[in-house]
Parts: C-alpha cells; structure tokens; sequence
C-alpha cells in the first residue's frame, strides 16, 4: 500500500530526472558538434576597434578571415532565385563607389575608399555565409561567447568603458553594443529548440540590452522577441498589423523610456541629440536625390566646428551618402530578402530571420550605422539561406543549422 502510494510521485521524479538528462545530452551533442573556426573567428567580430597596431579596426580582419575560410568550402546551397542578391549588390556598390569619386568631400568627411572597402567586405560576406560555406549554428555560438565575453570583460574593468557605466566594452560604443545584444540576442533563438534554453537567452540577452542603456535597442529587441512569439500564428494581413502595432509602440516607448528610471536624467544627452537631428535633416535636404558621396554623414556646430557628430539616424545616413536611390537599394535587400513581408509559409529559422530583421529596422531608426554592417549582413545571409533550403534542399548532405528545417509554423 505504502509503496503504491509513493508510486505517482515517483514516477513523476523519475519522468523528471530522465528529461533533463535527456536535455542536456542534447545540448552537450550540439555543442559537440560546433566548429572550433567559426566559433573563433565569430567571437572576434566583438573588435570595433583597432588591436596590434593594424591601421583598420580588427573585426574587418576577421571578416576577411571568415571569407577566406568560407571560399575553401563549398557551397551547401543553390540560391536559385535568391542569386538576384549578387547583381543587386554590386548595383548598389558601383553606384555608391562612382556617387563619392565624383562628389567633394567636405572638411571632415571620413575617407570613402575606406568606407568602400568595409561595405564590398561586408557584400562578399552575406554571399559566403548565404550559401552555407560557414556552419551558422558554430557562428552564433561564437557570436553569443563573444558578447558574454565582452560583458564579463567590461564588468571586471578588462575592457573599455566610455559612457559612465553603460555596457559598452570593445565595441567601443553604448548604442552599437546595444544593437549587437538585441540583434543576435533574437537571431540565436533560430538555432535553440530548447525551451528552458530560449528562456534563459532571452531573459539573460534583455538584462545585457538594458545595461547598454540604449532606449532604442531596448525597444528593438523586445519587438524582436514578441515577433517571433506572435508571428507565427498570424496570417500576412496579421503580421502587417502587428507590424504597424510594433511600429507605433516602439514610438510610443522610445519616447516614455527618457521620462523613467535610469533614463530620467538625460534632458541634457536627449537636447543634444535633438540639435544633432535637427542638424541632421538640413543636410539630408542639401545632399539631393544622389547624395553626397561615402563618409558625408556627419554634422558640426557652428559654436563648435572641430567637433564632429555623426548621424543618429541610419536611414538619413544612407539619404546623405547615396541619396533615395542608395537607400532604395538598401532596403530592397532588407525588405525583399531578409523581412519578406508577402510570404505566408516560413520555417521557424525564417520567423526568427525576420524578427533580428525588424529588430535591424527599428534600431537603424535611431541609430547611426545600422544598414550595411556586420550585423545587417548575417542577419540578410542567414535569412537567404534558410529561404533557399525552403525552397530547394541541396542534394546530398546539408549542416545541421539548429531547429528541424522541416517544421513550420504558420
């Protein structure tokens, strides 16, 4: 009797023990089965800055590192109809590089060769890591060790720390770090099947955006999140709704975070970026339809001309260096690739695609340098390559990229 009695409950305890043994097996596997160079090079992506005395910032080393590892892979993909990427980019950079050769650079624009170079790297890299040559499963487990990397690193004074506090570390920049949290802090939950894990990336990334102090990247990654918790149940007319519901509330919030907490004491930080945006849009209106040229995207006071500000706005920056047909471009790759706001039927890869990619939107908002950067790239790829292994499977043996490429959630 007694026995009988204890036996639910020991059986529960029993059903318990042999799911988290069963759990973490599976975790152990995946990890097992990560690729040491990706998760390397992947992590190193975390470098803004110069290191070693090299005259460029490192994580553009990195980036040709992964393209050469990535060339002496084959492809695991056919694009198909997605291969329409490869003209439009290099549309997009022929037109940008012949808009600055021509334009007068003024006093304190950035050199646009340089500015050039960054953007072909950043173009060859979506293409590489399109096709499946890199192991995207390694690369996010790499990108994930390298932003807790630079958390720990900051908070035990190992790395550098230039706005009083806010999490910002090798990147060198508050918003840039937040934006680098809130996108691969969404985009990693494509590759987690795990629901204990996703928890745990979620709660774990949301505490890392917020110690950035960025309002905007704050905003970005809780509609990133929600998107990927809603999405999948809505029809496209749905989805649009939700993105005009994600839209106004991200307004609505950026808005109401400067008047709460820790960001209650920015009135001052909150007047110079009005007259930095304001500044801004004067010369969005002089740069004309072409814009300006590579490295225009900048202002200075006249009450204080030797300090440059750089643009708080992603979209006023592509409008001032390449003009509408330059952003044009941009977003036709963003929108068209990576957001697909027409297609019904999308894996749960696609889903969170599509949410890191209005996470990328939303930050681009208010931030400076969002579109055509790494972060922009690998969300772009990552969505190409799923969208290609929908639509036809390579033949033959194919990575194990994270969740189930069959499973689909509508």
């Amino acid at each position: 009797m007694s026995s009988a009695s204890l036996s639910p409950a020991g059986d529960s305890a029993t059903t318990v023990g042999k799911r988290l043994r069963t759990g973490t097996a599976d975790v152990l596997s995946g990890i097992g089965r990560w690729r040491i160079p990706e998760l390397i090079l992947f992590a190193c992506l975390i470098f803004e800055g110069a290191l070693f005395g090299l005259p460029l910032p490192f994580n553009q080393v990195v980036m040709v590192g992964i393209i050469v590892l990535a060339l002496s892979r084959r492809p695991h993909v056919d694009l198909g109809k997605l291969q329409l990427i490869v003209p439009i980019l290099a549309i997009a950079l022929f037109y940008i590089a012949m808009i600055s050769m021509f334009a007068d650079p003024t006093e304190f624009a950035s050199d646009w060769k340089r500015r050039l170079i960054r953007l072909g790297l950043t173009a060859v890299l979506i293409l590489v890591l399109a096709t499946g040559r890199i192991d995207f499963r390694s690369a996010l487990a790499g990108l994930g060790a390298g932003l807790i990397f630079n958390a720990v690193a900051f908070y035990m004074g190992l790395a550098p720390d230039y706005y009083g506090g806010y999490l910002s570390g090798f990147f060198e920049d508050k918003n840039v770090a937040g934006m680098a949290y809130a996108v691969f802090g969404v985009l990693m939950l494509a590759v987690i099947d795990r629901r204990w894990l996703r928890i745990l990336l979620v709660i774990g990334f949301a505490v890392l955006v917020w110690e950035t102090g960025s309002r905007t990247s704050i905003s970005a990654f809780g509609a990133g999140v929600l998107w990927i918790l809603v999405s999948p149940y809505l029809s496209i007319v749905g989805r649009w709704v939700l993105g005009i519901a994600v839209y106004v509330g991200v307004d609505v919030l950026a808005e109401d975070f400067s008047q709460i907490g820790i960001f209650s004491d920015r009135d001052g930080s909150d007047v110079l970026r009005n007259r930095i945006d304001a500044a801004s849009e004067l010369k969005v209106g002089d740069a004309g339809f072409f814009g300006s040229g590579l490295g225009e995207a900048y202002i200075v006071f006249p009450d204080d001309p030797t300090k440059v500000w750089f643009f708080h706005n992603s979209y006023w920056s592509a409008l001032v260096e390449g003009g509408w047909p330059w952003l044009a471009l941009i977003l036709v790759i963003t929108v068209v690739f990576a957001l697909r706001p027409f297609t019904r039927d999308l894996s749960a890869q696609e889903i969170a695609a599509q949410a890191a990619t209005i996470t990328l939107l939303i930050c681009a908002w208010r931030l400076g340098e969002v579109l055509f950067t790494v972060q922009w790239a690998v969300v772009i790829a990552f969505a190409i390559y799923h969208g290609a292994l929908q639509a036809k499977p390579a033949s033959g043996t194919e990575p194990d990229h994270g969740l189930p490429i069959s499973s689909r959630r509508t």
